[in-house]
């Protein structure tokens, strides 16, 4: 028997050695954009107890701000060539565009409902400042579910239901990167501190 595995869900993460640096300033950006009433007002049934920016946090010129967007798409270029570099004709040339970027400032009680990333080809949350959240438990956690439905369950069926979701324990300065049409959530979040997060979606386009 050879075992073949196919269709893998690729997840990669980051850690950005220049988080120390930058971390204040765009905490502070974060808080201003809030102050400015400057919201997404997308799926707002979806979320509660959490601020959620337009979609254009990237663009902001401050030197923090443009130091992190030039980290992000080193980090988006090294995971999507990974995962599809064998796929790729010779001499291809690609630009990855970050087409959306927002900060979440997380709650006590906030969380958000399952959702997915549509019209875009790989996502990525940056974890600014986790808070309360203490690695192994599951407060505020971003959730992950395993794509791959099963339409009937039976005992043949166990690996895939024992695999159902993932949770991703962070610590400030992570990021992953996942493929845009996973469903993924944010657990409901306990803590007298902020939770707050950078979430961008990319395309990839050639030039």
């Amino acid at each position: 028997m050879q075992p073949i595995a196919l269709w893998p869900v690729m997840f990669y993460d980051f850690q950005w050695s220049d988080h120390d640096h930058w971390v204040q300033d765009l905490t502070k950006l974060c808080y201003e954009l809030e102050a400015k009433k400057h919201v997404s007002g997308i799926a707002t049934q979806a979320k509660r107890g959490l601020y959620e920016s337009g979609f254009d946090f990237v663009q902001d010129d401050s030197p923090a701000v443009q130091a992190f967007a030039t980290w992000v798409r080193q980090c988006f270029s090294q995971a999507i060539t990974h995962a599809n570099q064998a796929f790729w004709p010779t001499g291809l040339n690609l630009d990855v565009d970050i087409h959306e970027s927002w900060c979440h400032i997380t709650r006590d009680g906030g969380y958000h409902d399952l959702h997915a990333h549509p019209d875009s080809s790989w996502s990525a949350i940056y974890y600014l400042d986790i808070g309360d959240m203490k690695a192994g438990d599951k407060n505020g956690v971003n959730r992950f579910y395993n794509p791959n439905h099963c339409m009937y369950v039976d005992p043949g069926t166990a690996w895939m239901q024992n695999s159902t979701s993932t949770d991703f324990i962070a610590e400030p300065g992570m990021m992953v990167i996942f493929p845009s049409w996973v469903p993924h959530s944010a657990l409901t979040y306990r803590g007298t501190q902020d939770r707050l997060v950078i979430a961008l979606n990319c395309k990839v386009r050639e030039v």
